[in-house]
């Protein structure tokens, strides 16, 4: 699909919000109307808990299969909350065994980007979630991406969001990336108003967006109701739809819509 938006979520450290993210920024936009995938490139495999899958699923109904070298194009996708305008790629611990065998491939780097090229998904909106840090799976995440959107968890890796940018530019310049990816924006995770440590940090985040010419969400606080979503398996909006931190999800879907319509 030529017009697509292929947002990958990544970060240097892991559980900072990535599939939460990924589960709410999808439903909300399905919720306006378009259709989006969710494809979970993690060997932790989170993605069927928050939208409630049977765990340990046969490989050929994963994201392994994606990987194959004789992948004929057939995706195994998922319907979760009953949105037919929302999909899912399952995830499964034998990512780490694939990324062992991409490395004995040429044009390892583009395996997935050649795949959505090949074998293009109908969907508007494409969410690639993948496990911390830049392995070979997260490299094959960045030559497929359009967009960039990076988490932070509050805390000492806030300030670990300039390394990853420099890493994510210094790939794209070795990938010869052209277009390179956009980043969306930052996005401040697990927020305790009053709590200095998260007070100050947070106070730091808008010279390091800008220092990085990138835009900073608003932040998404620590929240029981968020973390209920999760373990029953919904959006919060599903769950609650007039909870104000659904605003935040919001927020940065109405930049991906603005993206979309002038693709």
């Amino acid at each position: 699909m030529t017009n697509q938006i292929v947002l990958s979520l990544l970060s240097e450290a892991g559980g900072v919000g990535k599939t939460t993210l990924a589960v709410n920024l999808a439903y909300e936009w399905v919720c306006r109307g378009h259709s989006a995938v969710i494809i979970d490139l993690d060997s932790n495999h989170s993605l069927e808990d928050f939208v409630g899958l049977p765990t340990n699923p046969h490989l050929d109904r994963t994201i392994v299969q994606v990987f194959n070298a004789d992948f004929d194009g057939q995706w195994a996708l998922q319907t979760p909350f009953e949105e037919e305008k929302l999909q899912v790629c399952q995830g499964h611990t034998a990512m780490l065994e694939v990324a062992e065998k991409m490395m004995t491939r040429k044009r390892r780097e583009y395996i997935l980007a050649k795949i959505l090229k090949q074998y293009s998904l109908p969907h508007n909106l494409a969410i690639l979630d993948c496990r911390a840090g830049m392995d070979l799976v997260s490299l094959n995440v960045l030559t497929a991406s359009t967009h960039i959107l990076i988490p932070l968890d509050m805390g000492v890796k806030v300030k670990t969001a300039a390394r990853l940018v420099q890493g994510l530019s210094i790939a794209c310049e070795e990938l010869e990336l052209n277009p390179r990816p956009e980043i969306l924006g930052l996005v401040p995770n697990r927020y305790n108003k009053g709590a200095v440590v998260h007070e100050e940090f947070l106070s730091e985040l808008p010279a390091i967006a800008k220092g990085l010419n990138t835009k900073l969400y608003s932040p998404i606080r620590t929240w029981q109701p968020l973390n209920n979503s999760a373990v029953l398996a919904s959006p919060l909006k599903k769950l609650r739809p007039g909870d104000p931190i659904c605003q935040v999800f919001s927020e940065i879907v109405d930049d991906l819509e603005k993206i979309f319509v002038n693709k």
